[in-house]
């Protein structure tokens, strides 16, 4: 069952973790990507942003560069500068103005004597060449202004017929940059940056670390800026995408959990149920088995009995006729054989539920005194014995015999329990709740058995009532006691309940409903005799019963007529004088005793009939108001019977 409950765990865990790692991966390829868009729209805004900002700029130093003052054959930098100042009055975030010739000296400038940064300054030569070369505006790398601005040179060319003949370029501020890189709010972590040749000019914000070491994952998206050798990079940290990963798979681990959970719940229900049915399939494992053996038992016991039968009335025969002492001691050792027999044929029927039971009203208090000569005589002198009979108890609904031995056997398996001495308790009291488990609702009386003896362990306790299983050594018990008390138990509505402990002792109790009736005395034998001559239709198919029962009634003085089957009885009650009473076994080949007795009642009804069997099965397809005769039984018996019969029919 583990094995089946741990690969059931597995087949739910695999599923699971595979479809965790699944959806991790899919989530932070989404998340990956979403950050990859939001990053390139923002990289797209701000390259636009600053593309045309750049041309505004250059476009405002190329007409700065068409001044007249510069048309003449050399230029007039009086008036060039007093264009420049203007400007610079008008553009207060310029920062300077210079006039060069097209080798870069030069010519008039804006900016403080002295001052680091000026546009020529920080414009490359590279772009000096390039802007002399191609005739094309130019836009120089980041500095840092004397009033410390960040700026950037933009120069544009000044010539004729495609020839260069002075550079004018101005130093612009990058604020506004930084201001266009922020249009489009950035999330907590993420950074637009400017890229120039020289490397990152310009980051926003300002404080930001850089990714690049920080983070080993970061995502970048590249973006370039037209009419410059410039780049726009938005920058997101790896945080960005795994922020949303991490919820995700601690929701899904959450989620995974409450599965496993559930998984492990619904494996502890599986246990339960498999356990239960284990127990529901040993259960009937164990009802089928008893239903096959009781069926067996029930074939054997009806043979067994016809067996007995002759032999005991044989022996009673002989011992009513035997001459002398020797011969008489020999019956009576040959009978108490039979009688062993006869009660194991019944123990038999009892652990098989198939006893035929008589259940009555029986007053347990007066049962028990009734049982103690014997219990007291089956005793040792080194055990001590107390009785206890609880006050106003209800009468117990069973069979008085059968309750008998069962309380016989359990006491002398309490006696063999217990060789060297020891305390034996019968008690009687109304059974405690948790003793009628399982039993239909009313009121039960426990009759329990308790001694000091070795006890059992578990184990033994759970096979204890197994049919022939027995710790006694070989040849001291059949196995038999404990099963034929149980099934009386069982078969009587009751329980019977086996406690042990090893060292400890043990408690045997057999728990029996109450009956609604008064308790009923003791039944005392009939006597047989006063009986006149009867004709009895003797009717049995087997020879040795029949011969034996004939010869018991015969020395009665009755007249007996034999017959083997139903039919040649019949025959016989159609053709001869009339029969007082017939004795018929019930179960015979062909046509049963139950079908001869309806006939009798049909075309015969003033004859009585007295019905013998060894065994049926069940009570309940025996014909009604007929007098019955178990088998094996004796001679005293069968007369008994016989008298009981004629006695019922007359009256």
């Amino acid at each position: 069952m583990r094995r089946s409950l741990a690969l059931l765990v597995l087949a739910g865990v695999i599923p699971i973790v595979a479809l965790g790692g699944t959806f991790g991966a899919l989530t932070l390829r989404s998340e990956r990507e979403a950050v990859a868009a939001r990053g390139r729209t923002d990289a797209n805004l701000a390259a636009a942003l600053v593309s045309q900002t750049l041309r505004s700029n250059v476009a405002a130093v190329e007409m700065v560069a068409q001044s007249p003052a510069l048309d003449g054959a050399a230029p007039d930098v009086a008036r060039f500068a007093t264009l420049a100042r203007r400007i610079l009055a008008n553009q207060q975030d310029w920062h300077a103005i210079v006039l060069a010739d097209a080798e870069g000296r030069v010519l008039f400038s804006t900016a403080p004597v002295g001052a680091a940064a000026t546009p020529l300054a920080v414009l490359d030569a590279t772009a000096l060449r390039r802007l002399r070369d191609r005739g094309e505006p130019q836009i120089g790398t980041f500095s840092i202004a004397s009033d410390g601005a960040r700026v950037f040179p933009v120069a544009a060319p000044v010539g004729r017929a495609g020839q260069v003949r002075y550079v004018v370029a101005a130093l612009l501020p990058a604020a506004r940059l930084e201001r266009l890189l922020r249009v489009e709010p950035l999330a907590p972590g993420w950074t637009a940056s400017i890229i120039t040749p020289a490397g990152a000019a310009l980051m926003v914000p300002r404080d930001a670390a850089p990714l690049i070491h920080t983070d080993p994952r970061p995502v970048e998206l590249w973006m370039p800026v037209n009419g410059a050798r410039w780049s726009i990079r938005i920058t997101a940290p790896a945080q960005a995408f795994l922020v949303p990963v991490r919820r995700a798979v601690l929701l899904l681990l959450a989620a995974a959990a409450l599965c496993i959970l559930l998984l492990a719940l619904l494996a502890r229900l599986l246990a339960v149920e498999l356990r239960q049915q284990r127990r529901r399939d040993a259960s009937e494992l164990q009802r089928q088995r008893m239903e096959t053996l009781g069926r067996l038992t029930g074939g054997v016991a009806h043979d067994f009995n016809n067996l007995l039968t002759p032999i005991m009335i044989s022996l009673e025969q002989l011992r009513r006729h035997a001459g002398d002492a020797a011969s008489t001691r020999h019956v009576d050792v040959a009978m108490a054989g039979a009688e062993r027999a006869r009660l194991l044929v019944s123990r038999l029927l009892a652990f098989s539920r198939q006893q035929q039971l008589s259940p009555e009203p029986v007053e347990l208090a007066g049962l028990v005194d009734g049982l103690m000569d014997l219990i007291e005589k089956s005793l040792t002198p080194a055990i001590t014995m107390t009785v206890a009979v609880a006050a106003e108890l209800c009468a117990a609904e069973a069979d008085r015999g059968q309750l008998e031995l069962a309380i016989l056997n359990l006491v002398i398996n309490a006696r063999d329990a217990m060789p060297d001495g020891g305390a034996l308790r019968l008690s009687v009291a109304r059974a405690e709740p948790r003793h009628t488990a399982g039993l239909a609702a009313g009121d039960y009386v426990a009759i329990t058995v308790s001694d000091t003896g070795s006890g059992m362990d578990a184990a033994t306790v759970a096979r204890a009532v197994d049919p022939f299983f027995t710790t006694k050594p070989i040849g001291k018990g059949t196995g038999l006691g404990l099963s034929m008390v149980d099934g009386f138990a069982s078969q009587s509505g009751g329980a019977f309940v086996l406690e042990s402990e090893p060292g400890r002792g043990t408690s045997a109790r057999i728990v029996l409903p109450c009956s609604a009736g008064p308790a009923v005395a003791t039944p005392l034998a009939a006597a047989a005799g006063g009986m006149s001559a009867l004709t009895i239709l003797l009717v049995d198919d087997d020879l040795r019963v029949r011969r034996a029962t004939a010869e018991v009634l015969a020395e009665a003085g009755h007249a007996v007529v034999e017959a083997a089957d139903v039919d040649e009885a019949l025959a016989l009650l159609a053709t001869r004088e009339p029969v007082d009473v017939v004795v018929t076994d019930f179960i015979m080949p062909g046509r049963s005793g139950a079908e001869l007795i309806e006939q009798i009642r049909a075309e015969w009804p003033r004859v009585a009939v007295l019905m013998v069997t060894g065994h049926v099965e069940d009570d309940g397809v025996l014909p009604d108001g007929v007098e019955l005769l178990r088998k094996p039984y004796r001679g005293a018996t069968l007369l008994a019977a016989v008298e009981q019969t004629v006695r019922q029919r007359g009256s």
